[in-house]
C-alpha cells in the first residue's frame, strides 16, 4: 500500500496506527477516528483476489481504488473478507493464523453475513434418528422429528458457544461426524431449559409466535423445577440483570439491581407444556 493511499485512508477514515496486509490486495486496519473512538476495517484493492460479491458489499472510497468494510458494522460484510483470506491461504497451502479455520469463519459468517454464506442448513441426523419434519426457530435453531418419534431442539455453533452455559452443554447430544463444531441436540425435556435461556437474546422467538411463553415456563417446572427455583431466587436478588451487574462491574454503585415479579419463571395453570408454536414443515 503506497503513501498517497494511507494518506488517502487517514483523510477517510482517520489515522491509521496499523494496517497489515493479510493475502495480495487485502489489508486489516486499526484507526483513530477524529472522535477519539478507535476502530477496525478491512481494505480491499482492486486487483485482490476475492469474490465480487464481497466487493459489492463493502463502501467504495472516492479516491482510492479500495473498498472498505468495517469490522462492527451491522450486516457483517467483514465476516465475508476473512472468509475470502483464509480460502486464499488455503488453495496456497499458507498457514492460517492461530485459532482461525475455514469452517469456522463460515460458521460465524452465517450468522453474520447469511446473503454472502447461506444460512444453517436443518441437520438431516440427530443422535436419535433421521430428522423427518424441522421447524426453523431463528438461524442456526432447529425444531425437529426423527424416525424414531423424537422431538428434538437443535442448535448449531456458534450459537451454543456464545449462548448456552456449560452444564446444558455437558449434557447435549451430538454428533461423532459433526466434530466439535457441528450442532448440540437436546430432547424436549431438556431443550425448555435450553430455549429459555436463548431467549435472552432472541425475544422475537416469542412475539412472534414460534415459542408460547406460558407453556414453556410450565414446562421448566414440570422437568426442570430446581432450575426455576434458582432462577427466581436470582430474579429476586436482582442477580439477573445483566445491565445492573455491568455498572456495578464498572464502579456504578448507585444505580441498584433491577427485579420484577414479570420476569419470574410462573405456573399458568390450563395451558399445558407444549412451547412451540407453528407449523412444521
Amino acid at each position: 500500500m503506497d503513501r498517497d493511499w494511507m494518506e488517502q485512508l487517514a483523510y477517510e477514515l482517520g489515522e491509521v496506527l496499523l494496517f497489515e496486509e493479510q493475502c495480495p490486495g487485502v489489508y486489516y486496519l486499526s484507526v483513530a477516528p477524529a472522535d477519539g473512538s478507535g476502530r477496525e476495517y478491512y481494505v480491499v484493492l482492486d486487483d485482490a483476489p476475492v469474490s465480487p460479491d464481497v466487493r459489492s458489499m463493502g463502501r467504495r472510497l472516492a479516491e482510492a481504488p479500495a473498498w472498505v468494510y468495517p469490522m462492527e458494522a451491522e450486516g457483517g460484510a467483514w465476516a465475508a473478507v476473512e472468509f475470502e483470506v483464509l480460502k486464499y491461504k488455503t488453495k496456497h497451502n499458507l498457514p492460517l493464523p492461530d485459532g482461525k479455520s475455514l469452517w469456522e469463519a463460515a460458521m460465524y459468517g452465517m450468522e453474520l453475513c447469511p446473503d454472502y454464506f447461506g444460512t444453517y442448513p436443518a441437520p438431516l441426523r440427530t443422535p436419535w434418528g433421521n430428522t423427518v419434519r424441522h421447524r426453523l426457530l431463528d438461524s442456526g435453531i432447529y425444531w425437529l422429528e426423527t424416525d424414531q418419534c423424537v422431538e428434538v431442539l437443535a442448535v448449531c455453533y456458534p450459537v451454543w458457544a456464545t449462548e448456552l452455559f456449560e452444564g446444558l452443554l455437558s449434557i447435549a447430544g451430538k454428533l461423532d461426524c459433526e466434530g466439535e463444531l457441528g450442532y448440540r441436540y437436546f430432547t424436549r425435556q431438556t431443550s425448555c431449559v435450553v430455549v429459555f435461556e436463548l431467549l435472552r437474546t432472541r425475544s422475537a422467538l416469542v412475539s412472534t409466535g414460534l415459542i408460547r411463553k406460558p407453556e414453556l415456563m410450565n414446562a421448566i417446572w414440570k422437568y426442570h423445577p430446581e432450575y426455576a427455583v434458582g432462577y427466581n431466587a436470582q430474579e429476586q436478588a436482582g442477580l439477573n440483570d445483566a445491565l445492573g451487574l455491568l455498572l456495578y462491574t464498572l464502579g456504578v454503585e448507585n444505580r441498584g439491581l433491577n427485579s420484577s415479579p414479570e420476569c419470574m419463571i410462573a405456573i399458568t395453570p390450563g395451558v399445558g407444556t407444549d412451547f412451540i408454536g407453528g407449523k412444521r414443515k
